[in-house]
């Protein structure tokens, strides 16, 4: 026997419950991942030596009070302290069996292809020596075609300056015809003035003239009677009595015809003032007024036709909006990266020229991370898609994060946009696609490897509740 085992014995023998508990730890040491239930069997083998050995023995009459008071005590701290140390060191073990957990798990990403819109030359490309998140700016990948073609856009301004000009020069035409349609109605209004003031003079004059003729048609009828008189006492010849007849005719007709002539210039006024003008030298209205009209009829045309090109202007510059859309489509495009991500593989330069549906460049989207596992076979079949999971990282005080089953491939080819494909995991051929949750906080971490877990089913937690029942039982149950 070797120094080392003499020593091991001798403090057995003075100290049982030490010894019993440095076996434990022997056995977890030699053993890290026995199985709990021969923990438990040492444990209980060690806690019945140190309980045979407390009991006194049948022949000695000496009373328990004259032992030490302080052995009993500390025997019960080592059982105590030895039971919590087997507790903790064979729950470990346990839990890693009850629990689901990967066999090798990477972080990946899927890879976008970005391709160019349009035929051009590249512009500005992202960095690749950095990652960009959501929080932040993305970076600007710009496709330029000088040559785009922009004809059609041209023709459409050369219709709309040629539109607007005539527009213009018709609101000029128009400005200038009421210029000269007011001259001429204030040319109108003064001669229907005047007009209006020589027959209100030709009235006066005119009925001044039936005075006179009126008074002249008296004195005639007058003389006409004394000579009727005069003709029936024989003094008055026949010829007198017939010219002073012929008088009184005359003057009673003089009278009549300045009264027609006075009631005709009153119609000529009344005309006038209602806007009319009857005269014997011109018709309805005279020639001012006729051009007049006919400027009104040349201003409403020249501002109808000057509406009319500015709707068609309004038209084109619809048409011309849209053009520039479309052109600035063909000519220039800014192409879209996702809100987080990192630059995988650049296949372009600044000033090399691309076609349409070219690639250009390929993208890690790392706005919703995820992570490839391979499991066995008994628990690949346990788990289902939509199921949770944790992946735990490698790296010391790393963060624990959730996520969600989204991807079951098993043996078939998984999908084979991923940056590392998940067949470069050769511990097991079962595959399993997780979706991290706020893991794109830290950008993208491909490659990077760790452990997922996987939530249990009922049996599973049944187990792991039943386990835990089982040592709180141990631990609570007298020795």
């Amino acid at each position: 026997m070797t120094a080392y085992g003499a020593r091991n014995r001798a403090t057995d023998e003075r100290f049982p419950a030490a010894g019993a508990q440095t076996r434990v730890e022997q056995t977890h040491d030699a053993s890290p991942l026995a199985d709990a239930r021969s923990l438990q069997a040492d444990l209980a083998q060690g806690l019945h030596d140190v309980a045979e050995e407390a009991k006194p023995p049948q022949g000695d009459s000496t009373p328990a009070a004259a032992a030490p008071g302080g052995s009993l005590t500390r025997r019960l701290v080592k059982v105590a302290l030895g039971l919590s140390l087997v507790g903790s060191l064979g729950w470990a073990p346990l839990r890693a069996m009850l629990t689901t957990t990967s066999v090798e798990a990477l972080v990946n990403a899927r890879v976008e292809t970005i391709r160019s819109p349009i035929e051009g030359v590249v512009d500005s490309v992202p960095d690749g020596a950095r990652d960009w998140r959501a929080s932040g700016a993305a970076p600007r990948l710009r496709v330029v075609d000088p040559l785009a073609d922009h004809a059609r856009l041209d023709d459409l301004r050369r219709q709309r300056r040629a539109l607007e000009a005539e527009a213009l020069m018709l609101e000029r035409e128009s400005a200038v015809t009421k210029a000269a349609l007011e001259t001429l109605d204030a040319q109108i209004e003064k001669f229907r003035e005047g007009r209006l003031r020589l027959l209100d003079a030709r009235l006066a004059t005119q009925k001044a003239e039936i005075a006179a003729a009126a008074a002249r048609a008296s004195e005639a009828a007058a003389a006409k009677r004394r000579v009727e008189q005069l003709s029936k006492s024989g003094t008055a010849t026949a010829a007198e009595s017939d010219r002073r007849l012929y008088e009184w005719l005359a003057a009673s007709s003089t009278e009549a015809a300045e009264q027609e002539r006075l009631d005709e210039t009153r119609v000529e006024r009344d005309a006038i003032v209602q806007g009319v003008f009857v005269g014997d030298s011109y018709n309805d209205s005279p020639s001012s007024e006729q051009r007049a009209a006919e400027l009104k009829l040349k201003a409403g045309d020249l501002d109808a036709r000057a509406a009319a090109d500015r709707s068609q202007v309004k038209l084109l510059d619809d048409q011309i909006a849209e053009e520039e859309a479309r052109f600035h489509a063909r000519s220039e495009a800014l192409v879209e990266l996702p809100s987080s991500g990192r630059v995988w593989e650049m296949l372009t330069a600044p000033g090399e020229r691309v076609g349409k549906g070219q690639d250009l460049m390929r993208v890690l989207d790392c706005s919703r991370p995820l992570v490839s596992a391979n499991v066995d076979e008994t628990v690949y079949n346990r788990l289902e898609v939509g199921g949770r999971a944790t992946f735990r990282p490698s790296r010391r005080g790393a963060e624990t994060y959730n996520g969600v089953i989204v991807n079951l491939t098993g043996e078939a080819a998984a999908s084979g946009n991923f940056a590392i494909p998940p067949a470069a995991m050769r511990k097991s051929p079962f595959y399993v696609t997780v979706a991290l949750d706020g893991m794109n906080e830290g950008g993208c971490s491909v490659g990077r490897t760790g452990t997922v877990t996987f939530s249990s089913k009922d049996e599973a937690r049944s187990a792991v509740a039943a386990g835990e029942g089982r040592l709180a039982s141990l631990r609570a149950a007298p020795f």
